[in-house]
């Protein structure tokens, strides 16, 4: 997803807290007695090409003596893991930085540490993330420490078997996690067979099977400058990130390129599944499908995702769930973009009598936001927030970087954050009614209730989950 979006799961619909309410108040109030501030707060993109093809977006800012930067690689996520070795992507991810070149797990942790360096890795869905961030005066090493753990990482017996056990505690907890548990079943049912079903951290079963040739495999033929993505935010100049662009991307294999998945449709009859777990307040995922980030009507959507659920306290849903009838602490929606399929996801939690009333006042707002639209105040009041509250998501040098990152990842362009805030200003109310006819559908909502609700009959059985 975007900077106007957040990444896929990443909660568009989360409600801020009271501070940062009140900070976005501020804001909004600066806003209106300085109309003729840009969108966005940082200097202008530099889109750079070092002299080895490596291309970036670079952002300069001489303020503070720190660089960071961001980078992905299409078909290194998740989503490329062989079946039966699910988590692969992830456990190479997390061994990145346990030991490349001649360090091993110890001695390049310490070298990282003895200069404050951050290098990271995360496998996502779709690509495998890669986040640096240093002083700029120890820049060389930073991005050479960062060439190790791409081009030569160890894959050391130890660390294997320490980060493997470390990964399968995880998968342990999540599997008692009431809303863990709630988005596997949802995304497994959506999903069948594909591997946007399958869990990207894996399972006890797939995990164990990974041995260090998978791992070694993987890196070879995943991490590539087939899909790179660059972005670099700080106390560096477009000459000097050239060259290093070249030292630490440059010995990438270009040529080869990932599988693409096969097209995924989250399609299928709504209905209800019930996961039974003695807990005295069941919780609820729902969803449907959505919209692709490129679609044309991605912009509006996101405006009535607000309107229904990504707006906190202001959204219908908890207007109606628990301010109206108190029968929740709180109810969300937001969009979540795939590269092959978006969907339109929510979440509640409730006490167990509570939530079949729950579940009808969802699909009853899905209906008549479907039939009647929204009101003009409900359009006003979203574009005022989502315009205004924008500058705030780049308070530091890792934000704008990850949000220049995503902008490339979604081939918005260039210019994206200069048109941003206009796209939301011309949505209009047919433009809502138009999207809602064409995506809300009462009857295509799915909910996993994990929990003893009463007086709730499944509609659906709940799909074999993996061990």
């Amino acid at each position: 997803m975007s900077t106007s979006i957040p990444p896929a799961g990443a909660g568009a619909g989360t409600a801020p807290p009271a501070s940062a309410r009140l900070i976005l108040c501020l804001a909004l109030f600066v806003a209106g007695l300085v109309s003729a501030q840009p969108a966005h707060a940082f200097a202008p993109i530099q889109q750079i090409a070092s002299p080895g093809g490596i291309v970036a977006w670079l952002v300069e800012d001489h303020s503070v003596p720190i660089v960071t930067l961001e980078a992905s690689f299409a078909g290194s996520g998740s989503a490329a893991d062989p079946q039966g070795k699910e988590g692969l992507a992830n456990l190479t991810a997390e061994l990145l930085t346990e030991g490349a070149g001649p360090y091993d797990s110890a001695s390049f942790q310490t070298r990282l540490d003895d200069r404050a360096i951050s290098l990271g890795f995360s496998a996502g869905a779709e690509r495998l993330h890669a986040a640096l961030r240093t002083l700029s005066r120890d820049r060389a090493i930073a991005f050479e420490m960062l060439r190790f753990a791409l081009t030569e990482p160890r894959f050391d017996a130890e660390p294997i078997e320490r980060v493997r056990a470390q990964i399968l505690a995880q998968v342990q907890r999540s599997r008692q996690d009431p809303r863990a548990i709630a988005n596997r079943v949802w995304y497994s049912a959506a999903f069948p067979g594909h591997s946007y079903g399958r869990p990207g951290r894996g399972t006890a079963t797939s995990i164990g099977r990974i041995q260090r040739e998978d791992l070694l495999g993987f890196a070879a033929e995943r991490i590539d400058r087939g899909g790179l993505i660059v972005s670099v935010v700080g106390d560096i100049t477009a000459a000097e990130l050239a060259g290093l662009l070249d030292q630490t991307f440059g010995r990438l294999a270009s040529g080869a390129k990932a599988d693409d998945p096969k097209p995924a449709i989250a399609s299928g009859p709504g209905g209800i599944m019930v996961v039974p777990r003695a807990i005295p307040q069941s919780v609820v995922t729902f969803g449907q499908p959505g919209i692709l980030r490129s679609d044309p009507d991605f912009i509006p959507a996101f405006v009535l995702n607000h309107i229904i659920g990504g707006g906190g306290f202001g959204a219908r849903l908890m207007t109606e769930i628990r301010e109206k009838r108190g029968l929740a602490y709180g109810a969300n929606s937001s969009l979540v973009a795939f590269r092959l399929s978006g969907l339109w996801m929510g979440s509640v939690a409730t006490q167990n009598g509570r939530v079949a009333q729950s579940i009808d006042l969802v699909r009853q707002i899905w209906r008549e936001v479907r039939e009647n639209g929204v009101t003009a105040e409900e359009l006003a009041d979203a574009k005022t927030y989502l315009i205004g509250s924008y500058p705030l998501r780049f308070d530091s040098s890792r934000a704008i970087a990850g949000a220049l990152a995503q902008v490339q990842e979604d081939n918005l362009g260039i210019d994206y954050f200069d048109r941003r805030n206009a796209l939301i200003e011309r949505v209009s109310l047919d433009d809502l009614r138009r999207v809602a006819r064409r995506l809300m559908d009462p009857e295509a909502l799915v909910f996993v209730v994990v929990g003893q609700p009463s007086g709730l009959e499944p509609t659906r059985p709940v799909p074999d989950q993996p061990s």
